[in-house]
């Protein structure tokens, strides 16, 4: 058709859906989330022995091989006793866990991660919420031999060291792609703190250790649609670190330090009376009501029964006895953050963990039974932007 003349050409403005009359591409989907494009992989790694002696013992150090992505690490204690005659061997405190005296997690920069004695260790297992059921003594594998036999002393238990904050998304999973990468430091204790009467001969530990890995991902699925390629917020780290401070009798305080400026996913308090030095004593210390502040905000205050029933209620403990399978830890008082999701916890999607900058004051306050050590064992987030509501989006916002 021909333009009239004298009259002014008129463009065509493209149709919706057109690019200067082309259809218009459709935009890419996005990536399959990272655990769809990987597979997990649980392969041994480590298997040393060392004979108990009267002095604590260095293992000798782990450098765990490369697996691509790691989730935590498995770790199988087996303490083999034969020949015991004399003794009539029994378990008392934080027994058979003190075989432990320390486990040390190093990152590929020398940076310690995380760290624990090992009756920490056990608690931050059963109360961290990683598991369905994360108490160690439940176990259908545990095992502490007691009495006169001639295997009196003989123990098994399995302890997990965790990186994978939230399967759901793999969120905390870390590169280990490299060897030396990451490292395991671990000491074991002497015979005579690890049992409340020692058997008449020295075990054999034996201890295996397994990388909880996934794969590296694949690129793409077969419809060509790609899977990513990293975790959510890579470079996401886990601290699990304890303190510690004497309390005296009476009206008292403790002020956090680990974790303050970060976002702080649980705190693990564990009383220990001065006078009798140990938990069960430090249970009756413990403050009833106790509170918890977060700067002016009252968190808790609450009675010692009130705390017990939540905390059974919430991690399915049975058993009214302490220290023993799906039982409360005498002493050991958990405040969790990671219960916002389902009614388990650790099935979380990190909506409640506490928010805290440089200045924030938590505290715990209360009135004491007696003096007291206190210790907290805190697990904080550290993120590569420092932004807590990109742990809950699982991006980089």
């Amino acid at each position: 058709m021909t333009t009239p003349a004298g009259a002014a050409s008129v463009a065509t403005k493209p149709g919706p859906g057109t690019t200067g009359g082309k259809a218009a591409q459709p935009a890419p989907a996005a990536p399959w989330p990272f655990p769809v494009g990987v597979y997990e992989s649980d392969v041994q790694d480590y298997d040393q022995q060392v004979t108990q002696t009267t002095s604590a013992q260095q293992m000798p150090l782990w450098n765990l091989s490369p697996t691509g992505w790691l989730r935590g690490v498995w770790f199988d204690f087996t303490m083999t006793v034969t020949g015991q005659s004399t003794n009539n061997v029994s378990y008392a405190g934080d027994n058979p866990f003190s075989v432990v005296q320390k486990c040390t997690l190093y990152d590929l920069g020398g940076e310690v991660v995380q760290q624990y004695t090992g009756y920490d260790w056990m608690a931050m297992n059963k109360f961290g919420g990683y598991h369905n059921v994360g108490d160690p003594r439940a176990d259908i594998t545990y095992s502490a031999t007691t009495g006169t036999g001639s295997t009196g002393g003989s123990f098994h238990f399995t302890l997990f060291l965790p990186l994978e904050v939230v399967a759901r998304d793999s969120l905390g999973t870390v590169q280990n792609e490299s060897k030396p990468g990451w490292k395991v430091e671990i000491y074991i204790d002497s015979q005579a703190n690890t049992y409340n009467q020692v058997p008449s001969v020295q075990g054999v530990l034996r201890l295996r250790g397994y990388p909880s890995s996934y794969t590296e991902p694949a690129a793409a699925a077969p419809s060509g649609r790609a899977f990513a390629q990293t975790p959510p917020l890579p470079g996401t780290l886990q601290y699990i670190k304890s303190e510690s401070n004497t309390i005296a009798a009476g009206n008292s305080r403790y002020d956090l330090t680990n974790g303050i400026g970060f976002p702080i996913r649980s705190i693990i308090y564990k009383l220990v009376d001065t006078t009798t030095p140990t938990r069960a004593a430090g249970d009756a210390d413990w403050p009833d009501p106790y509170q918890l502040l977060l700067g002016n905000v009252q968190l808790r205050n609450i009675g010692k029964n009130r705390y017990l029933t939540k905390l059974g209620r919430d991690f399915g403990l049975t058993s009214a006895t302490a220290d023993t399978a799906l039982g409360r830890e005498n002493g050991v008082f958990p405040q969790y953050f990671f219960l916002d999701f389902t009614l388990k916890p650790g099935s979380e999607v990190r909506m409640k963990y506490l928010d805290t900058q440089v200045n924030t004051l938590l505290r715990l306050t209360g009135s004491f039974g007696a003096s007291c050590t206190l210790s907290a064992q805190v697990n904080w987030l550290a993120t590569p932007s420092k932004n807590r509501y990109a742990l809950i989006a699982g991006s980089g916002a």
